[in-house]
């Protein structure tokens, strides 16, 4: 792959290649800014063989296994880089690139197995964590040279459950508190190397970013030099320039504009009247769709599972951050207020993803505040978006139940500014209407999403997920069929408010009680 800026790389003795395929991740962590070089799908950097260029390659996370765009003539370069005894580290889905196979079969009655390289002797089977980890090496590598310390990043895997066979040691121990939804205090093997050291998989993400001492077990193994190390991070920097220029990977989109959109930032919550209504499918669209125009984009779940971010961050080419994941209850990542302030100041543009329904959890007593979306939104003064899923019961009793729920939100001082229909249909036959019954609660029709138009296979997330397909659709969808610029006019933002949670308990309490009189 050919990068067409001033070459920095021609001073350096090293050189580290990032794998840039159809469904990576190659900004979803900063690999300690060690890539110099991206590697394509034909194996190739700057139309030689990788495995001749490169002193280290990085495979690193991202719907790879499922997306199967790791082909022959980048498989075969992975495999000559490691028999030549240089360097190979896996991070969660690479990982599974190079493991003898990964069952994806979650949600199937039978596993359904993918074949690996079968450069690390182990094998996956679904386990869903995302908690951020501290962890303990216990082994040996050219990534791992100080056994017993302890390290940090994050786990965003949904099949984490690592079979070890012979030809493999393990090298790090991850604490985590939730598997599988449920809290469930686990030690679990996170990394393993091969006999020889040279070949590492592993599924925290950010461990190069958060631990120098992985950082100096690196370039000690590779004879880097200070003064080298700080002409790799300058090539680096010219790498990341050409990676984020373009949205998603390999899709030739380049950004409007690289300036400041907003003198100041704007904000949407993205919620729902239930879950599996489609908000990290439009959510990854409008981020696609915002960063086009030239946006700094910045995406943020409320509550743990921050894997519903991973397909906008696909597109936008942004990190996850510590801030990504709002806490609610003992679930997330970091407080609400904390996770907002340090948004704003990388982004002009935020998109919050809610959880469940906007009600899901408001009566929970037993949990801190906040546990729902609802109490994010309201702690926010945040301009809110509603989501409805027409294909149970029709866009007629979606619209029955959107005016009940909209009435709900605003009574409780909700600031529903827009509603979006998603798997619709009669879609001219009724848009007029829709439109009309929700103006009248003061409340805009932003779009209609036509249903079995971006359901395939490969687009549910959990489900044999390829990031390119399901970006790409979300993407056409949004620029289709939703009112950007009206969208973007509802956004303001954030401002952030105290919350009595009690009172606000007893006014759904107060409202439930006069529905049932009613």
């Amino acid at each position: 792959m050919t990068q067409a800026f001033d070459d920095p790389r021609l001073k350096l003795e090293h050189r580290v290649g990032l794998v840039y395929v159809p469904g990576a991740l190659p900004c979803f962590e900063e690999f300690g800014n060690l890539p110099t070089d991206l590697v394509g799908e034909d194996g190739l950097v700057e139309g030689r063989p990788a495995s001749e260029i490169l002193d280290m390659m990085i495979i690193p996370g991202g719907s790879l296994v499922e997306s199967r765009s790791v082909k022959d003539d980048l498989a075969q370069e992975i495999m000559k880089t490691a028999e030549a005894g240089k360097f190979v580290l896996g991070i969660c889905a690479g990982f599974q690139i190079l493991a003898k196979s990964t069952d994806i079969g979650r949600l199937s009655p039978v596993p359904i197995m993918k074949q690996g390289l079968e450069l690390l002797d182990v094998e996956f089977k679904p386990l869903i964590c995302t908690d951020r980890v501290r962890a303990k090496v216990i082994g040996k590598s050219f990534l791992t040279d100080r056994v017993g310390i302890k390290v940090t990043g994050f786990h965003c895997h949904t099949y984490g459950k690592i079979v070890l066979n012979e030809g493999v040691k393990p090298i790090l121990v991850s604490h985590v508190q939730r598997i599988n939804y449920h809290r469930n205090l686990q030690n679990l093997i996170s990394g393993v190397t091969n006999r020889e050291g040279n070949v590492v998989g592993v599924l925290i993400h950010a461990l190069l970013d958060d631990n120098p001492t992985i950082i100096r077990s690196i370039t000690k193994s590779l004879g880097i030099v200070p003064e080298e190390l700080q002409e790799i991070k300058k090539a680096n920097s010219k790498l990341l320039e050409v990676i984020k220029g373009e949205v998603g990977v390999l899709t030739g989109i380049r950004p409007k504009s690289t300036k400041r959109q907003c003198k100041t930032l704007k904000l949407l919550l993205i919620t729902s009247t239930g879950t599996g209504a489609g908000k990290t499918f439009i959510t990854a669209g409008i981020a696609g769709a915002l960063k086009k125009k030239g946006f700094r984009v910045g995406v943020m779940k409320i509550g743990a599972d921050v894997r519903d971010l991973v397909p906008a961050l696909y597109l936008i080419k942004e990190p996850m951050r510590e801030y990504s994941s709002i806490k609610i209850g003992d679930r997330g990542w970091k407080p609400l207020s904390m996770s907002i302030d340090e948004a704003s100041q990388n982004c002009d543009f935020i998109l919050i993803e809610g959880v469940m329904g906007s009600l899901t959890g408001l009566l929970n007593d037993r949990e801190e505040r906040p546990y729902s979306t609802l109490e994010v939104a309201l702690a926010l003064n945040a301009p809110t978006i509603i989501i409805s899923n027409c294909e149970r019961e029709g866009i007629e009793g979606a619209l029955v139940n959107l005016i009940g729920h909209i009435s709900m939100m605003k009574f409780l001082k909700i600031d529903v500014k827009g509603v979006i229909l998603n798997k619709a249909y009669m879609i001219d036959e009724v848009k007029t209407l829709a439109r009309d019954v929700l103006e009248s609660t003061n409340v805009k029709l932003l779009g209609l999403i036509p249903s079995s138009k971006f359901g395939a296979r490969g687009m549910i997330p959990e489900v044999e997920i390829r990031y390119e397909e399901f970006g790409a659709r979300a993407i056409e969808a949004v620029e289709r069929y939703i009112d950007l610029n009206l969208l973007m006019k509802v956004a303001r933002p954030p401002a952030k408010s105290s919350v009595n949670y009690k009172v606000l308990k007893e006014r759904l309490r107060e409202a439930l009680m006069i529905s049932r009189v009613s």
